[in-house]
């Protein structure tokens, strides 16, 4: 992870420290990489002052600069930025609206022991969702031989990177269409 530590990260407050701390060390979700650090300072309303966490400028990975997710847009458009929203469907939680497998597996991978019960809580689901987002779905887009774009990222979060494997977007649901879509906008 430490690697990805390469550009100075705007950590909005009242995002929680371990996604100030996952954003640090390179996840970027709620953090703009540089190139975006100076929009995102200057858009700020005076009343919202941003943290600024310098890190290390010499290890970043080319994939790293490619790509980045606004996290803050994934919440908005996932739950309404409600920490306590639920979909009756699909059973997703919190923030980023992570499924109870997707949870369990990717606590497991960030070494963390949080409960699904646990999916409620601003700051761990936003971790949990950020890691998957910028670490765990570009690890699975780069084994399958997808590209790693912003839309192919999007679709693998919304409609699975199984199937977007299997049908390479010729069969992609208006939904996950729709998604992208809203992100853009």
């Amino acid at each position: 992870m430490r690697e990805l530590l390469e550009k100075i990260l705007v950590v909005e407050e009242g995002w929680g420290t371990k996604a100030a701390q996952i954003a640090a060390t390179g996840i970027i979700g709620g953090a703009a990489m540089l190139g975006g650090a100076r929009k995102a300072i200057s858009n700020r309303p005076p009343e919202k002052p941003a943290v600024v966490v310098p890190v290390e400028v010499s290890k970043v990975e080319p994939e790293a600069e490619k790509v980045s997710v606004d996290m803050k847009k994934i919440v908005s458009i996932e739950s309404s930025n409600n920490p306590k929203a639920e979909n009756e469907r699909s059973g997703a939680r919190g923030l980023t609206q992570i499924m109870k497998s997707t949870w369990e597996e990717i606590v497991q991978k960030m070494g963390e022991d949080w409960s699904w019960d646990e999916a409620f809580d601003r700051e761990k689901n936003l971790a949990v969702g950020t890691y998957y987002m910028n670490v765990e779905i570009p690890r699975l887009l780069k084994h399958y031989g997808i590209a790693d774009t912003i839309e192919n990222r999007l679709a693998a979060y919304d409609w699975g990177v199984g199937n977007l494997q299997k049908n390479e977007w010729n069969d992609a649901p208006q939904e996950t269409v729709n998604y992208i879509k809203k992100y853009r906008d």
